[in-house]
């Protein structure tokens, strides 16, 4: 589950000793509603005042962003971080979001507002979305592993979701779980019949982050069939999700996807990234952004360490990428 050494110390390799960047500041606001019943609307509708202008040109760079735990904290996303995407967008470089979220509900409307002729990256990789919705590429579990994972699970007692290419969220049965789940997604699962016979591009596992151990130990054989790992939401604490693509699929295929498309060089793409899901993703990147609280692992391979979700850090990495190219930095 934990990326391997050889991934680590090939990304560690050449790269400038990290810095860290910011002033540790919160915000006052944020997009989100600190009452639960509101969430949703009060961030649909920051999601939809003020989209970016297009940007025809050849791009002059690309920032991939990681939702949960570096763009998206435990109150939402911070207000800071809207103007300076903005900036960055109006500079020529392209925005995506690169999340283990489906295209849909939240995550897509995140998308729409960063960069909304843009590429995404959903699913832990295994789908690439233009911001319309399309799916471009998408890369489907095999069949033996999806049997296997449900078989694991059901004899664990853990919770399965299931998700389809075009954003389907399969359940077998509506939960606790599921409904935070569903809240945090911005959108309901589906219940149905089990297991389920639509192509399947990640399958995951929700589960109280204390119950994580004694089920990696009983389902071993299961994950070395697959990509897996385990990640974390701010907004569901003490929950873990293990996250499951078909063998060589994760944040890293989709980045790769992206940059082919839009003719951008590893050299001029940076990724903001905090979990163990992330760091796939970095060495096909040049610059590496992780927050403060971000586990060991990623922060080891940062090149920049940035503030927290909280504190509206990816707004710190839009401002280091616009120096670079002499655009003023926003204050």
């Amino acid at each position: 589950m934990r990326p391997s050494i050889k991934a680590c110390e090939a990304r560690r390799e050449g790269a400038p000793r990290r810095r860290w960047c910011g002033d540790w500041i919160s915000f006052e606001s944020h997009p989100f509603s600190r009452t639960e019943g509101r969430a949703h609307r009060d961030l649909r509708s920051a999601l939809t005042d003020g989209n970016v202008r297009r940007v025809s040109t050849r791009p002059r760079g690309i920032l991939f962003v990681d939702l949960d735990g570096t763009l998206v904290g435990a109150d939402g996303i911070a207000d800071r971080v809207w103007p300076a995407l903005a900036a960055l967008r109006e500079a020529g470089f392209r925005i995506a979001v690169c999340t283990g979220r489906p295209g849909r509900g939240i995550a897509l409307d995140v998308a729409r507002r960063v960069d909304p002729d843009g590429l995404h990256v959903f699913e832990s990789g295994a789908v690439v979305m233009h911001a319309s919705g399309e799916v471009l590429v998408h890369h489907a579990l095999p069949g033996r592993a999806v049997n296997d994972i449900v078989a694991a699970g059901v004899a664990a007692g853990a919770t399965l979701e299931c998700y389809s290419a075009d954003a389907r969220y399969l359940v077998r049965e509506r939960n606790l779980l599921i409904s935070d789940h569903e809240r945090l997604l911005g959108f309901a699962a589906e219940v149905v019949a089990w297991p389920p016979v639509v192509p399947l591009v990640r399958m995951q596992w929700v589960l109280l982050h204390e119950e994580w151990p004694r089920l990696q130990a009983a389902a071993r054989e299961v994950l070395n069939e697959v990509e897996a790992h385990e990640g974390h939401s701010p907004r569901m604490p003490g929950v873990s999700f293990v996250s499951m693509t078909a063998p060589g699929v994760s944040k890293a295929t989709g980045v790769r996807v992206v940059l082919e498309r839009l003719g951008i060089d590893r050299a001029d793409a940076a990724m903001a990234g905090d979990n163990y899901n992330d760091i796939d993703a970095f060495g096909a990147v040049g610059t590496v952004f992780v927050p403060l609280d971000g586990v060991v692992e990623a922060l080891a391979l940062a090149d920049y360490v940035i503030p927290s979700a909280t504190a509206g850090g990816v707004a710190e990495a839009a401002e280091i990428l616009l120096a670079r190219v002499g655009r003023p930095v926003l204050r």
